[in-house]
């Protein structure tokens, strides 16, 4: 009214627009009110029917950590009703990993999705897919480790967590399969077995910030004049989340946290770069690092009494490490890695193919490099060999015996001996 009483128009169709305006806005107001009020009485309604509420909004939104999609036709290993033990097998993988890796896995969420096929699933981190398999419910998964010495009748497959040929067979043939040399399993087995892999192969980042503070709170209990010399006044938690990430991106167990945050303690004064800090802290755990990548030496083999394990791997010559020293700058306090995708895609491969007789020997394909370069040569090896380990001279202890299969050159000085055409 108060925009009309502006306009030039006449004065009585100007009251007639007022008056049609006024109460258009009383007649929206009216049925705007009822129609509040009937959708009040519908919930009331539905209510008192027992009719079930939509989920809040925010229910909706919650992402979980870690979740486990199965198939209509998994179900049964889920359902205790129909005795499924699903739960109580990632229950143990749970607490073996907690004493293992010093690490709690998330809760699993575990959800029926019919959209799959009926005997697949899905594993979820964050929301996004990760993983993914299928499984063959009543039967047994026959996996051939290369020691199997006959065939077996079944349906042939990939084991999933670690790509082994395997076959789906009958229960009744699960003795003679075992005769044969063939590591049998169950359909449930050979979930957790999966979903307890690609945990440890996300561990890096799954390990949120709430998750070390209970970390500290529990090192509290144990060392609380460490904790209170320590956190945050001389390392952050942050800065602890991001070193105890890389470590386990590497496949270090964190238990020991005792002495990563004493190791922490003493050097994080003299450097800020968080990857100098977790190469000090990799040489404060060395003995666990090299228990986890050396093998046992039979008694009968060893020449020496004090050496009691051996550590199969290759070793980069002195040459391609400088070469590969060349491309790290560490002028701004931090190590950056300043070499073309190109040629770090050639020093991989050069280094895969050296590993190729660790490989094949049965052993976890492992490089042992100096101190200067070790944090490179994995983060150039990891898109290629994500399970391969990379050890610092520094971080063999007595007791374990060095064995190389092969010295990795760099392909550019091959390139330069070789005569010209």
């Amino acid at each position: 009214m108060g925009v009309l009483a502006l306009s030039p128009l006449p004065t009585v169709p100007l009251l007639a627009a007022g008056g049609a305006l006024g109460t258009l806005a009383y007649l929206i107001t009216r049925q705007s009110r009822a129609g509040v009020a009937a959708e009040r009485a519908q919930e009331a309604a539905q209510r008192a029917e027992g009719a079930p509420e939509p989920p809040p909004v925010e229910k909706l939104m919650k992402l979980d950590a870690l979740e486990l999609e199965v198939g209509y036709g998994l179900v049964r290993l889920v359902d205790r009703k129909q005795g499924g033990d699903l739960l109580d097998r990632i229950s143990a993988a749970r607490r073996q990993l907690a004493v293992e890796w010093g690490f709690v896995m998330p809760p699993v969420r575990i959800r029926d999705n019919m959209t799959l096929d009926p005997n697949a699933y899905r594993v979820r981190i964050r929301g996004a897919v990760v993983a993914e398999g299928s499984l063959a419910p009543g039967k047994l998964l026959a996996m051939d480790s290369g020691i199997a010495t006959g065939p077996i009748d079944g349906v042939p497959t990939r084991e999933p967590a670690f790509g082994l040929s395997a076959w789906w067979i009958e229960p009744g043939l699960k003795s003679r399969a075992e005769a044969l040399n063939y590591t049998v399993v169950d359909a449930a087995s050979v979930l957790v077995t999966h979903l307890t892999e690609v945990v440890k192969k996300h561990a890096a980042e799954l390990l949120s910030r709430e998750e070390v503070n209970n970390l500290i709170e529990q090192l509290k209990e144990k060392a609380p004049r460490l904790v209170e010399e320590a956190i945050p006044a001389i390392v952050k938690p942050g800065e602890l989340q991001k070193v105890l990430q890389t470590l386990l991106a590497e496949r270090v167990p964190i238990r020991d946290l005792e002495t990563i945050v004493e190791t922490l303690s003493d050097w994080a004064p003299k450097t800020r770069d968080l990857d100098v800090l977790t190469e000090y802290v990799r040489h404060a755990l060395r003995r666990v690092i090299c228990e986890q990548l050396s093998v046992p030496i039979d008694p009968s083999e060893r020449r020496d009494p004090n050496v009691a394990r051996r550590l199969v791997c290759v070793t980069l010559d002195p040459a391609f490490e400088d070469e590969i020293n060349g491309y790290i700058d560490r002028s701004s306090g931090a190590t950056t890695l300043t070499m073309p995708a190109s040629v770090a895609n050639r020093f991989a491969r050069r280094i895969v193919e050296a590993l190729q007789p660790v490989i094949a020997a049965g052993h976890q394909p492992v490089v042992v490099a100096s101190p200067q370069v070790r944090a490179v040569v994995r983060q150039i090896l990891e898109p290629h060999l994500p399970n391969a380990a990379v050890l610092g001279y520094n971080e063999i202890v007595p007791g374990v015996e060095v064995e190389s299969l092969g010295l990795v050159t760099s392909p550019s000085q091959e390139e330069r001996s070789a005569p010209a055409a």
